[in-house]
């Protein structure tokens, strides 16, 4: 027979168990790379890749540092957000050939999502959130429709 402290402890442990596997990283900070642009590369890298944007546009965000970025659009739902002169967040929106360093890309199965990253740190309606070293604010998001990746967001998780 158990006693109650027994029992209250072993429900502590398996709950403690639980928080500090949930909180590890599912994405280590150096998988945060898409179509060859690592989180934080220089505009200069990615001109050097992609060359000049179809279209910049400066933009006021809250959620960055001063509240302004620089967006750079190359088309085919191919965006790239900069802060001061550093990649913040890649958006991808469209079966354009452009995938993560795993190999995800806008039309992959959720199952090979799950199964390059694991399952997800978080679920937002439609999103599975998968955050970079544990930290909430930066990491991927990708889009969930019919059991297909639909979007594709890397950097600043809003």
């Amino acid at each position: 027979m158990f006693s109650y402290g027994k029992q209250i402890a072993g429900i502590a442990l398996g709950v403690s168990l639980l928080g500090s596997a949930a909180a590890e990283a599912a994405v280590p900070q150096d998988a945060l790379v898409v179509g060859g642009i690592e989180y934080g590369a220089s505009e200069s890298y990615v001109r050097s890749v992609y060359g000049a944007p179809r279209e910049v546009e400066t933009k006021f965000d809250s959620i960055y540092a001063g509240g302004q970025c620089v967006e750079w659009e190359y088309g085919s739902d191919f965006d790239i957000v900069f802060v001061n002169d550093m990649v913040r967040r890649v958006e991808i929106g469209a079966r354009n050939g452009i995938q993560t360093k795993d190999g995800i890309a806008v039309g992959s199965n959720v199952n090979a999502l799950v199964a390059a990253y694991g399952q997800p740190d978080a679920i937002r309606g439609d999103k599975y959130i998968y955050y970079a070293d544990g930290d909430a604010s930066t990491g991927f998001s990708f889009e969930i429709e019919n059991g297909r990746v639909d979007e594709i967001d890397m950097g600043v998780i809003r």
